[in-house]
């Protein structure tokens, strides 16, 4: 079916971002089909196809940014070493956004202006990504992979210029409360986030989560995105009789948190979301917690058993970017989700035919057929930009203690 439309005609969805005219996962616009050179198509030369990210590069949250960066270099280096696609080499530009929204939607604004990459990839948190999406939405530049399960980005109709390739945060909240109600008995619930886009999304998705079994929120205090101040924030939850508390955050501010709760005696279960990443909030901690919990969005990257770690693990050796760390410990969590967006990437632009714009790159990214990345497999429902529900849940401790809460696909 796909060799007769490309023979009959080129699909067009030019503007489709603006117009929302693809629904239920179908194209309707068709283009003639007519030569396009090269150095006109929009981030491609006859040498390289470059592609943008805006992440946190400094600050303390910069190994999400620098890790998954390093993801993405591994899977492009390894593409690069056979030819690249079509002869031309896959080319990254980062721009540091330090986790503030403001300087990620200045740093989307020159991507615009400049336009000078294929598509915008890689994004790293919630309050960024809220400041990148519209802007490259108005702009018709794709926005590929970014690290959040914020629920506004798995919103096709609204941002149908947004790819995502990991599970929602109200899929990993309602595996963090069921687990903790039904296997571990928890019923008095509070919760600490962080005050922004992020923390108030996913308090609201903790809230419909927890009335799904007849609970509430008992109490709920926030602090403020990249800071440390959070002596008072456990206070306030203090006061109220709770048995768990999840903690909206990032590893630099949640392994703090835990540590003041081990302090003055509390015995919480906590639970952490994915954006947490428990290896840099596991080595946060002044001890182990067996009574911490956190969920993952992709298989553990120190289990070779599965083939796709197996490749994450010889690329990321082969091609370290020295800039994140020594290469032992970029095997991790971030930067095989990283490689695992980059692969998906290199999967798009080989299905392109040659047609490289950011028209087609859409549309060959959302068509619905599985997309295997050695054995991870990646699925778009028709209307939907979401990959993946695949979660595991951790207990942090002496030994990690695994579930998987969701299969691939």
């Amino acid at each position: 079916m796909r060799q007769i439309q490309a023979k009959n005609n080129m699909i067009k969805i030019s503007n489709f971002m603006r117009r929302g005219v693809f629904a239920g996962g179908l194209f309707t616009v068709l283009m003639m089909a007519s030569p396009m050179s090269w150095t006109s198509t929009t981030g491609v030369t006859a040498d390289t196809i470059t592609f943008g990210q805006s992440a946190c590069f400094s600050g303390p949250n910069r190994y999400l940014g620098l890790y998954y960066k390093a993801g993405i270099l591994a899977a492009f280096e390894e593409i690069n070493d056979q030819g690249g696609i079509d002869g031309r080499t896959l080319k990254l530009i980062s721009l540091d956004d330090s986790y503030e929204p403001e300087q990620a939607a200045a740093n989307a604004k020159r991507f615009v202006v400049e336009n000078n990459v294929l598509a915008v990839i890689g994004g790293v948190g919630t309050p960024t990504a809220k400041r990148i999406a519209p802007v490259l939405r108005t702009a018709d530049i794709p926005f590929v992979g970014p690290f959040t399960g914020a629920e506004f980005l798995h919103n096709s109709l609204k941002f149908p210029n947004v790819i995502n390739l990991r599970a929602g945060y109200r899929d990993e909240i309602r595996a963090l409360v069921d687990h903790m109600v039904n296997r571990m008995e928890k019923d008095r619930f509070g919760v600490i986030y962080q005050d922004d886009a992020f923390g108030r999304s996913v308090v609201r998705n903790y809230k419909m989560a927890l009335e799904e079994h007849g609970l509430s929120i008992l109490a709920k205090t926030a602090y403020s995105r990249n800071t440390h101040a959070i002596h008072a924030s456990l206070f306030g939850i203090s006061k109220a009789d709770l048995n768990a508390v999840l903690i909206i955050g990032s590893y630099s501010t949640n392994s703090e948190i835990i540590n003041l709760m081990n302090s003055v005696g509390h015995e919480y279960v906590v639970a952490n979301l994915s954006f947490s990443f428990f290896r840099k909030l596991k080595e946060g901690l002044d001890q182990p917690n067996q009574n911490a919990l956190i969920t993952e969005v992709v298989p553990d990257a120190k289990n070779s058993s599965r083939e796709v770690v197996r490749r994450f693990q010889k690329a990321i050796r082969t091609h370290h970017d020295p800039q994140a760390g020594p290469v032992d410990t970029l095997i991790n969590e971030v930067s095989l989700e990283g490689y695992i967006l980059g692969r998906f990437v290199i999967d798009v632009l080989q299905r392109m035919d040659h047609q490289l714009t950011r028209e087609h790159f859409m549309m060959e990214a959302l068509l619905p057929e599985p997309v295997a990345i050695d054995d991870w497999i990646l699925r778009f429902e028709p209307g939907s930009n979401t990959g993946s529900s695949y979660i595991r849940l951790t207990h942090l401790g002496e030994s990690e203690m695994e579930e998987t809460i969701e299969k691939d696909g």
